[in-house]
């Protein structure tokens, strides 16, 4: 036989067979069939050796089949097809695929250096920068790679790499047995983002990765929150860095240890999810907690990342404090729920009551109803567009921004925020909110059943200017001298009464060190008087704004916010109009954060957490990612692919 027909022989079954073992390994994306690969160059040269050897030849291909490897003279020529004739023939395509029909193959690319075929042993060897390249996009480095015919094994050999997607697996040895189609890797190293995964065997299935004996590390440090928040609120978030010291130039000897039995890795439709088992929670060598089991999920565009982590703990006015333990469930299209049963006290006694919440990348839904009060309570907030939002409440504080955060019966309301720079007036900062919808009082004792309702409309604006700043980055130290200029007007329909107010002042911002402080001083007029109890303007005429917040040491944070009415002249006459408090405790790498509203008896915990390459270790017994090829990938249904293809009228 011809020496360059054996030589074109040898290399289509081993490109076959590299990208069998290729298309297993990268994490198993489809179940591969043998084809024969043949460039432009190998049919020349096949038909160059057809004219010096007639005699065609016979050969089985990975499978085991017989395949006539003889190239045909009697192939027909490629000929130009015309519109119509294309056309039809994907529409027949597309009926056939109705049938079953196998899956359609796919084309590598292979570069080497040096390739060697031994007859005594029947290996085939590519040797030195070793570079495989599929039609999907997996590439697979390697020093050499050998196939052996007789087994239908492949090993790859020294510094291996396989890339897909955003995903690296890194080791030095790789076996694929192309007959069960699987592989196993010696000491793998796996990088997904910023997690890198190591073990001590590694196995690759077509619907499945296993590692066992390994540990699970994160290339930088990350600020995790892991508790829901329950009612939140209306205050400001304490997870402010100006609070939080984390102390990040501190090199630290990983001192959270993690211990897991199994983990398991799995890619649903809209969320893809981390299970921890039977978990061990270390700080340095001492075991502080045991969790049956911790559920880390996230969607699919990475635009929010949540730990099932149960302990709940706050107090909301007309709930009550409570403590809980909840769960969170994954639902389709990004949603997600969270069931917190609670125990609860208010009104000088104790209940049982229950929150629920539901979320995703544009809908925010609270509610909550406990035995200590009787009261239902909803929070809810619909994200129409990136400005434009759905507010609707029962009973709990909305944030009405120049009016503070004020309570309603029941409020169903549309609200447009956008802010701009201005720069005719020297970079000023213009912020507007434009808002309309329905609201109602919430019943107290001394009023009758029938409580005020009606529509409301509103326009809020301000315009914020720096005029001086001195300071010096070097040393950590500024002062921003500016004014501050706010009105709001409020029309309501069902009785015709209007409200507004205009005012102006200098505003003073500074940081020293670890101390930021800002001061307001805002005076001007008010006119008219709402006719809903929970909608009076409460700041009065003249009114002082403090937002005070140091950085005690790496143990201990402290902040408050306040505001005072000099004049007295707000609705229910005091003084004291804003005022909470806010402090972060606990050491470099874990905290508690803690704050609250004496106005509004709402009271909130956090817990916050430092998690990094240089403080965390998670081992596991062993670790399974389930359908690796659809992590990160949205997975439609076929009814939902069909909207998204152009359609081809029949005149063509």
């Amino acid at each position: 036989m011809n020496k360059n027909k054996i030589k074109n022989i040898i290399f289509s079954i081993f490109l076959t067979a590299v990208f069998s073992a290729t298309a297993n390994v990268a994490y198993a994306v489809e179940t591969v069939h043998a084809q024969e690969i043949l460039t432009k160059q190998d049919k020349i040269d096949a038909q160059n050796a057809e004219k010096l050897s007639p005699s065609s030849s016979a050969s089985k291909n990975i499978l085991g089949q017989e395949e006539d490897i003889t190239i045909r003279e009697d192939k027909p020529e490629f000929a130009i097809k015309s519109l119509g004739e294309i056309i039809q023939e994907r529409r027949v395509a597309k009926s056939e695929k109705m049938v079953e029909q196998p899956k359609k193959e796919q084309d590598l690319i292979i570069n080497c250096s040096e390739m060697e075929y031994f007859d005594e042993t029947g290996d085939l060897e590519a040797r030195d920068n070793v570079e495989i390249t599929t039609d999907s996009g997996v590439k697979v480095y390697a020093d050499k790679a050998i196939y052996n015919r007789d087994a239908n094994t492949l090993k790859l050999l020294n510094n291996i790499s396989l890339l897909k997607g955003n995903a690296t697996v890194n080791g030095d040895y790789m076996l694929i047995d192309l007959n069960e189609e699987n592989a196993i890797m010696d000491e793998p190293t796996t990088r997904i983002g910023n997690i890198v995964i190591n073990a001590q065997e590694g196995y690759a299935f077509t619907d499945r990765i296993e590692n066992l004996n390994g540990n699970i590390e994160m290339n930088k440090r990350i600020e995790m929150e892991l508790v829901s928040k329950g009612f939140s609120g209306y205050e400001r978030s304490i997870n402010d860095k100006r609070l939080v010291d984390f102390n990040l130039k501190k090199e630290r000897s990983k001192p959270y240890k993690f211990k897991t039995k199994e983990i398991i890795i799995r890619a649903e439709k809209d969320h893809d999810s981390m299970i921890m088992n039977n978990v061990d929670i270390y700080y340095g060598k001492r075991k502080i907690l045991n969790v049956p089991s911790i559920e880390i999920f996230q969607d699919k565009e990475m635009t929010y990342s949540e730990i099932n982590f149960p302990p709940e703990i706050g107090s909301v006015r007309g709930f009550g404090t409570y403590v809980g333990m909840g769960y969170t469930f994954k639902l389709p299209k990004t949603f997600r729920f969270r069931l917190t049963p609670a125990l609860t006290y208010a009104d000088d006694k104790f209940g049982f009551g229950v929150i629920g919440k539901l979320d995703s990348d544009r809908v925010q839904l609270k509610t909550a109803w406990s035995t200590s009060t009787s009261n239902i309570i909803v929070d809810g907030k619909f994200k129409i567009t990136d400005r434009l939002t759905f507010d609707i409440g029962r009973h709990v504080y909305k944030n009405e921004w120049l009016n503070g955060g004020t309570r309603a019966g029941y409020i169903g309301e549309l609200s447009y925020n956008d802010s701009y720079v201005v720069k005719e007036l020297g970079d000023a900062i213009f912020r507007h909110r434009i808002s309309g919808g329905y609201v109602a009082d919430y019943k107290r004792d001394h009023q009758e059943d029938h409580m005020k309702d009606g529509f409301r409309y509103s326009y809020q604006a301000e315009l914020a200017k720096v005029f001086k700043r001195y300071g010096s980055q070097e040393q950590d130290m500024y002062l921003d001298i500016g004014a501050t200029g706010q009105v709001m007007a409020t029309v309501y329909s069902e009785t015709g009464d209007t409200t507004g107010f205009f005012k102006v002042g200098p505003t003073i911002s500074s940081r020293v060190k670890r101390w930021n402080s800002n001061i307001m001083y805002l005076m001007g007029g008010v006119h008219g008087k709402s006719p809903y109890v929970f909608d009076e303007y409460r700041y009065g005429r003249q009114t002082i704004v403090f937002d005070e917040s140091i950085i005690c040491n790496k143990y201990l944070s402290l902040g408050y916010t306040g505001a005072i009415s000099p004049l007295k002249d707000n609705f229910e006459k005091e003084i004291l109009t804003e005022n909470a408090f806010y402090a972060v405790v606990g050491p470099e790498d874990f905290k508690i954060a803690f704050s609250y509203d004496t106005i509004r008896e709402n009271l909130r915990f956090d817990f916050l957490f430092l998690l990094g390459s240089d403080n965390l270790d998670i081992k596991y017994d062993k670790l399974t990612v389930k359908d690796p090829d659809k992590v990160g990938k949205k997975q439609h249904k076929e009814s939902d692919r069909e909207l998204n293809k152009i359609k081809v009228p029949e005149t063509l």
